[in-house]
């Protein structure tokens, strides 16, 4: 019998978040790569986000965890702003994090 993984089914997919502003000077991090479950959503995002990097609890993420503070946003590869309804990340896509207050 074949193994999952020998048949193309995927159990994860890896993407990398790039932080910005507060995010990236908190944690003292350029960018964040996590795994995601197929098929989440983006509170299956944010929570790989904050097991990643928990010193964004609080700053960019919600203190349970599963959300986004509204003063932040997601950008999927510099494209499109990320939105519950269409957050469908495939293996190498890149979200940046950044506060969708700051000023220019």
């Amino acid at each position: 019998m074949s193994h999952p993984s020998q048949i193309g089914m995927r159990r994860s997919e890896r993407i990398v978040v790039e932080l910005f502003g507060m995010a990236r000077i908190t944690s003292g991090r350029r960018d964040v790569e996590v795994e995601l479950p197929p098929h989440g959503g983006m509170e299956s995002i944010v929570e790989a986000l904050a097991d990643a990097c928990p010193a964004l609890v609080g700053i960019a993420i919600s203190e349970d965890r599963v959300s986004l503070l509204d003063s932040y946003t997601f950008n999927l590869n510099g494209k499109t702003f990320v939105s519950d309804e269409d957050s469908r990340l495939r293996e190498g896509d890149r979200l940046l994090l950044f506060s969708s207050l700051a000023g220019g």
